[in-house]
């Protein structure tokens, strides 16, 4: 039997000690829901209760609306889409997710089950059990504040979904036909939202050390790798996700505050190495939204990934641990498209 190769040593140093990110209130970025009625009919008498507990984790990303935190049924909301989506866009994503924060308090099991499937397949997301009732609840407070179907479809429409699904799911909103008698277009909101949320921000060579070291690091930069490390920042997050990944608003690097702590070495400084690496393809323009549908086609991503395969290999790592290091493109990516991405990184997907 072959001896499995040893694994090269990495001069790399990590300072587990991070500063621990901590989850806002949500009464502090949204004020007012509890006067709302379609979140009262929710919850009820323990309406004030539920949102006085309710916790917010930020997400620095472009791509990264609304959703439950799985691991503790607070809210996550993409800081991007705070600070910039219309008003309206904000109160009904809100009213959905606290319809789904019911969901999860009734029957806990039930929801992660649920959410667990189209998390493992995206294509379920709009034949999902717990969105088509939470959706139907949001599209009904979206009527009463008069918006049209035609608004109504475009609100509804975040990704691609199989026809099938697609038409099935619009015939379970029960939409007002075209020409029926619509209320009064709301355009101000019983609610006051927060859209700041600032970022704390640490030297990235506090918490990863030895990089500039690394041959493969200083081939990427050159003379300027010094410089570059010593002047990047990096922001800790509360995400249940292993990740680490470039902020697309201003380059300093998100972690996850969990996965840094107790997460192998190598597999960190793997990551690291992906985002710088992503970081110099997209040196002359905006790094995508590594939530977008089309992160996984651009090029420049695609030679990235190759660079961190080839770094993977370097150290005698096999496919199901570099594949590891895909999970975000497996979940965002169409099969096909996927499979097409290992083929030509010349990965496998083991039986």
């Amino acid at each position: 039997m072959k001896a499995p190769r040893a694994t090269p040593s990495l001069p790399v140093r990590l300072n587990r000690k991070s500063p621990n990110p901590e989850l806002s209130p949500f009464k502090e970025y949204f004020q007012g829901f509890e006067r709302v009625e379609a979140v009262r009919s929710v919850f009820g008498d323990h309406t004030e209760k539920v949102l006085a507990g309710l916790r917010i984790g930020f997400i620095p990303n472009k791509g990264m609306y609304m959703g439950i935190r799985d691991n503790d049924g607070n809210l996550a909301v993409g800081t991007y889409h705070l600070k910039n989506s219309p008003t309206r866009t904000l109160y009904l994503d809100i009213v959905h997710e606290l319809f789904h924060i019911n969901q999860r308090m009734t029957n806990e099991k039930w929801f992660h089950d649920e959410f667990m499937k189209f998390m493992h397949d995206r294509s379920l997301y709009y034949a999902s059990a717990i969105e088509i009732p939470a959706y139907e609840h949001t599209v009904r407070e979206a009527e009463r504040i008069g918006m049209t179907p035609e608004e109504i479809l475009e609100y509804l429409k975040i990704g691609e979904s199989p026809p099938k699904i697609w038409r099935n799911f619009v015939k379970e909103m029960k939409l007002k036909k075209k020409g029926s008698k619509t209320a009064k277009k709301v355009t101000r909101f019983p609610v006051k939202i927060k859209r700041d949320a600032s970022s704390k921000l640490y030297p990235f060579t506090d918490y990863i050390k030895g990089l500039d070291k690394v041959e493969p690091v200083k081939e990427l930069f050159g003379g300027a790798t010094n410089s570059l490390l010593a002047g990047l920042k990096v922001e800790f997050v509360d995400s249940p996700f292993p990740t680490i990944y470039p902020s697309e608003e201003d380059g300093h690097l998100i972690i996850a505050s969990d996965y840094f702590r107790e997460g192998a070495v190598h597999s960190i400084y793997l990551d690291a190495f992906l985002s710088l690496n992503m970081m110099k393809q997209f040196m002359d323009s905006e790094v995508p939204a590594t939530f977008g549908d089309e992160f996984g086609k651009d090029p420049r991503v695609f030679a990235a990934y190759a660079a961190m395969v080839k770094e993977a290999r370097r150290l005698a790592l096999d496919d199901a641990e570099i594949l590891k290091h895909l999970q975000l493109l497996s979940f965002l990516m169409e099969a096909k498209d996927y499979a097409k991405f290992l083929k030509a990184l010349r990965l496998k997907i083991s039986n």
